[in-house]
């Protein structure tokens, strides 16, 4: 990944929540557009190994982070996977620009202790 590529990965964080888990995904995203982007669908998706997207985890008291128009940020964008979202890839989509978040390698949700945050700084999701 360069460092001046518009969409970098800081972190992602997985936290287990019984059969689900939280991944909280911390991301650099350079917004060459004229308008501010607000960080939510259709503008932003995860998409898992079999092309469906990943449901965003959404606080009521929360406003979905943006980026102001023509700068880079830092935003922390959340969502809810299910078991079968860790058994292949995991696709971050904004504005057409895509980055490999987890790799295909599956991940067992089950040994996961749960309400433990588990954290990776790359594509590599090992246990």
């Amino acid at each position: 990944m360069s460092a001046d590529a518009a969409l970098q990965l800081r972190r992602s964080t997985l936290e287990r929540d019984f059969g689900n888990a939280r991944l909280d995904l911390e991301v650099r995203y350079k917004n060459s557009s004229p308008r501010p982007l607000s960080m939510q669908a259709p503008d932003v998706r995860l998409v898992n190994g079999a092309g469906k997207d990943v449901p965003p985890f959404i606080l009521p008291v929360e406003r979905p982070p943006s980026i102001g128009a023509q700068t880079t940020g830092d935003v922390r964008l959340r969502f809810w996977l299910e078991k079968a979202d860790l058994a292949g890839p995991l696709t971050l989509e904004i504005r057409g620009q895509k980055l490999e978040v987890k790799n295909g390698t599956a991940l067992d949700l089950e040994k996961l202790e749960n309400a433990k945050p588990k954290v990776w700084t790359s594509a590599n999701w090992a246990p």
